[in-house]
């Protein structure tokens, strides 16, 4: 009898503990996935460091880059910035949970 209350116990305290992070998320902590530098950086089989509106044209690409901040096309400056955020991600470090490490 005090096999069976052991295994009860064991069981069900094993089920409390696996139902705080389902076995679907992973053991990795959550936060910023880990994904490859560049994922798409040859996806139109170019190596150039152009936006696709450009289609490989590097005459436009040195004649935007000339011209003043004010005068550039707004979809050059945004591809600009979009791709200065893909290559520095901006990452949090994972802190300390206050309700589970009391200080």
């Amino acid at each position: 009898m005090a096999t069976l209350h052991f295994i009860v116990l064991f069981v069900a305290a094993f089920v409390a503990i696996e139902a705080q992070r389902p076995f679907y998320a992973g053991s990795r902590p959550i936060g910023y996935p880990e994904v490859e530098g560049n994922a798409l950086g040859n996806r139109f089989g170019e190596d150039a460091d152009a936006p696709i509106e450009a289609r490989g044209d590097g005459n436009l690409i040195n004649r935007f880059n000339s011209m003043p901040l004010d005068n550039r096309p707004f979809w050059y400056i945004n591809w600009r910035a979009y791709d200065n955020l893909r290559r520095n991600q901006q990452t949090w470090p994972i802190s300390q949970n206050g309700f589970i490490h009391r200080i």
